[in-house]
């Protein structure tokens, strides 16, 4: 699991996430397409926003086996530094 402060780039390791129902069936809804594209998952993604696009929580699959080159350096230095 990687997260990251997108306003410091730094890796966060604990975070408290409230949604609302909505937002929650939204995001098992992202996360269910993302496990169903899991064979394509280059550059497949999702924006979880809240009702002003004030907040947003970006959600994608990672594996280390395979090419990073997708991802921006940010976040293949930090995806490499994952111990498991």
């Amino acid at each position: 699991m990687v997260i990251v402060d997108e306003n410091t780039n730094k890796s966060l390791d604990n975070v408290t996430i409230l949604l609302s129902a909505t937002e929650a069936s939204q995001m098992i809804g992202y996360l269910e397409a993302l496990l169903s594209n899991s064979t394509s998952t280059q550059n497949v993604h999702y924006h979880l926003n809240n009702d002003d696009y004030s907040k947003e929580i970006t959600l994608t699959l990672y594996d280390k086996k395979e090419s990073l080159e997708h991802f921006a350096e940010k976040y293949r230095t930090l995806i490499r530094a994952q111990d498991s």
